[in-house]
């Protein structure tokens, strides 16, 4: 068995091995060491009705900082198939298409072909605004770092190697949690990004080759 050490802060999640032992889902409440915490689902939430008929494998407990604030979320691992997503009107919400499709990854961009179509997509199009933000927030990071800790950098502006601890301002932490929310944010987008794209190809058909890639290039 493996170990690996967790720093302060560091331990984002936590689970349990089955769903018999450990941290339990049963009746819409997590139970764990003597806690009994309720699960709040949306009633008109079809899916995750249909969802929570299969098995449930294990339980993953996740903690994520959302606008400054610390937020517990649980994630269960089931067990079968997802079922289908379908609309108010009892259609099934992303098409389905039948025949050969092609991919071609980049770096940036996916080429993909079908036998009646061919498009080009953009990798995760909403973020790119949000990188020019985020080397603003990094500089300011770094100049509140060099003023609250002058004993730690040599006159040309590296930093020395000692032992010496770092000293952090209230504006440090404001601006390093305004960082992380950017990343956050990125991190959603990027995500809902790639489930859109996906739910493209899949319309274009069933029969999915993607060519092989040479990272190394």
């Amino acid at each position: 068995m493996q170990h690996h050490f967790k720093r302060k802060g560091e331990m984002h999640s936590v689970e349990g091995k089955s769903n018999g032992a450990g941290i339990r889902h049963k009746e819409r409440c997590i139970h764990w060491n003597g806690l009994t915490l309720p699960t709040h689902l949306k009633e008109r939430d079809v899916y995750a009705h249909l969802a929570l008929q299969d098995r449930v494998k294990y339980c993953r407990i996740i903690r994520r900082s959302i606008r400054g604030s610390e937020r517990y979320f649980v994630k269960l691992v089931l067990g079968g198939i997802p079922p289908e997503k379908k609309d108010q009107k009892g259609q099934p919400r992303h098409a389905k298409g039948v025949g050969r499709v092609g991919i071609d990854m980049g770096t940036q961009t996916i080429a993909v072909v079908s036998e009646t179509d061919a498009k080009l997509f953009l990798l995760a199009p909403n973020v790119l605004h949000l990188e020019r933000e985020i080397r603003l927030l990094q500089r300011k990071l770094d100049r509140s770092r060099r003023a609250t800790n002058p004993e730690r950098y040599h006159p040309n502006g590296t930093i020395k190697r000692v032992r010496i601890p770092w000293h952090e301002s209230n504006t440090y932490h404001k601006v390093r949690r305004q960082l992380n929310e950017l990343h956050r944010k990125m991190t959603a987008i990027r995500k809902q990004d790639h489930h859109i794209m996906a739910n493209w190809i899949r319309a274009m058909g069933d029969d999915i080759r993607v060519e092989t890639m040479s990272f190394s290039g």
